[in-house]
């Protein structure tokens, strides 16, 4: 195992251990696709807030932190940079001021996590990438729940186009749930797109 992995990992698993100990009920989620695939969070934090954590580590650059920027804001209600030290004075100035910040400390072999700035509510919400998060089926349920009609016939990008009209909150509500329940522990492995035309192709 490369000293990058097994950096990354402890760092990981220290972080899903310190989320796990504030909500046993919560769904803690690694490598969610964001933008139909076009985007990864590194841990997603789903309770009655949809939360997701980007992990810097020493071995890791910033090149990409732009990007992945946009893509967490368009979908996470909180956004926290989990950063190593060596990398912590040039991530502050390269966040919005809204994203919370975690420093990585290491002391006597072990991973430690120290919160330097508490994440704020995002307001940059976009509801074509919320839609997108969810399965056909989920979709369906999601719209059914809220007496929209939707139809199992109906291709997924019209009933994405009908979820969109909902306000930025309902939708996120939505695909909290849909999250919850996908990765309840009990559940059988799930491949990540359950129809075909869940795919980027249709959008």
């Amino acid at each position: 195992m490369s000293n990058k992995c097994a950096l990354d990992g402890e760092i990981r698993a220290t972080l899903k251990l310190n989320l796990r100990q504030t909500d046993r009920t919560a769904a803690i989620i690694e490598e969610l696709p964001l933008l139909r695939g076009r985007g990864r969070a590194d841990i997603a934090f789903v309770n009655g807030k949809f939360s997701g954590y980007e992990i810097k580590s020493e071995a890791d650059s910033l090149v990409r932190l732009g990007t992945q920027t946009e893509h967490y804001q368009s979908v996470f209600e909180f956004i926290t940079l989990v950063v190593a030290k060596k990398h912590l004075k040039h991530a502050r100035k390269r966040i919005p001021a809204h994203w919370g910040i975690i420093e990585v400390i290491e002391s006597h072999g072990q991973v430690l996590l120290h919160e330097r700035r508490k994440a704020r509510a995002n307001r940059y919400l976009d509801k074509m990438a919320l839609s997108r998060m969810l399965w056909k089926r989920e979709c369906i349920r999601a719209l059914s729940k809220l007496n929209i009609p939707a139809r199992s016939q109906t291709p997924v990008r019209d009933l994405w186009k009908l979820l969109e009209s909902l306000p930025s909150k309902k939708l996120c509500d939505e695909v909290r749930i849909a999250l919850k329940l996908r990765h309840r522990p009990t559940d059988s492995p799930q491949i990540q797109c359950d129809d075909s035309r869940t795919t980027a192709t249709t959008e």
